[in-house]
């Protein structure tokens, strides 16, 4: 009988890391998940192994590691813009010790390969100025000029887990995520995402209510549903591909336009309040991932509409309305 492979998924209670432990463990890996938090939308029955522990402490992130041969390194501190925009040195502190321990431990526990979670984040925000900004593609990332300290930490750690495969053959997968969305996500804090946080706000505004958005909300941003993402990192993490590589979608939605999905859900209008002294990030960031359609062979399936339409039951099921 085969052995089964043991893999490791860091920031395992978050959103993404909880979907993509509950694909590995169907695909029949022996899942261990560590996090500082238990997952708040899946029970445990969705890992082998899940453990606390804070990775800031590289005995922690040895502990972790030990006896797997696959590591998908998803713990960090991320939230909405407006916490990434006020807990910059945080960010950069806990962002970076977690992923030098995270390299370092792989490395001495005999990892063979690992997955690092990158972003957008990364691009340079003078190629983002304007809402029909030209689609940025994987080399567009230099010069450098990330628009925040989150994308300045996701940029250093790509390239310090390169210079791990360099000089001490961790093989490393990168992927770019693009907004990545649904459903068993936070609903109600600084951490919410915008789909998540305005679908919120337009079931509480109700028919004729008024919903509060940053900005103009002209803002365009290139969603892509989770189902979709884990779907991805399983692929890249099982190719040869060794340069890191955008998970986005062609569906390029303004906020306005992510309000107005959301109302047809659910059947009302709502009135747009704008407010343009609120922080609103870049102008339009869109997504080439013709590199991921070439070489992966995927692309996105979930529409925003259809990925909208199960983020509107879950918050309906969260608010108990």
């Amino acid at each position: 009988m085969k052995k089964q492979e043991k893999v490791l998924v860091t920031g395992a209670g978050g959103f993404i890391g909880h979907h993509l432990a509950r694909f590995l463990k169907r695909k029949g890996y022996f899942v261990r998940g560590v996090d500082i938090v238990y997952p708040q939308f899946s029970d445990l029955s969705d890992f082998n192994d899940f453990r606390i522990l804070d990775l800031r402490d590289f005995r922690n992130a040895i502990e972790a590691t030990e006896g797997v041969s696959k590591v998908y390194a998803l713990a960090a501190q991320n939230g909405s813009i407006e916490y990434t925009i006020t807990n910059k040195a945080d960010l950069l502190r806990d962002n970076a010790l977690i992923n030098l321990n995270t390299a370092e431990a792989s490395v001495r526990s005999g990892v063979k390969r690992l997955f690092y979670s990158s972003s957008a984040c990364v691009y340079p925000e003078n190629k983002q100025t304007e809402i029909d900004s030209k689609p940025l593609k994987e080399s567009d990332v230099y010069p450098a000029n990330p628009d925040s300290e989150y994308g300045w930490e996701k940029l250093f750690s790509e390239r310090m887990y390169k210079s791990y495969e360099a000089d001490h053959g961790l093989e490393v997968r990168i992927a770019r995520f693009f907004n990545i969305y649904g459903a068993e996500c936070l609903i109600d804090t600084l951490r919410s995402k915008a789909p998540m946080a305005l679908t919120r706000k337009v079931i509480e505004a109700g028919q004729g209510g008024t919903v509060k958005i940053w900005g103009d909300g002209k803002q365009v941003r290139s969603f892509c549903y989770i189902d979709d993402c884990v779907e991805a990192i399983y692929k890249l993490m099982s190719s040869s591909i060794k340069d890191p590589v955008n998970i986005g979608t062609s569906d390029h939605v303004s906020i306005n336009e992510l309000v107005d999905i959301i109302c047809k859900i659910e059947g009302i209008s709502v009135k747009k309040q704008h407010q343009l002294n609120k922080i609103q990030g870049v102008r339009g960031r869109f997504c080439d991932y013709s590199k991921a359609q070439k070489e992966l062979k995927w692309k996105a399936k979930v529409t925003p509409l259809e990925g909208m339409s199960v983020i509107n039951k879950f918050v309906h099921k969260e608010l108990g309305k």
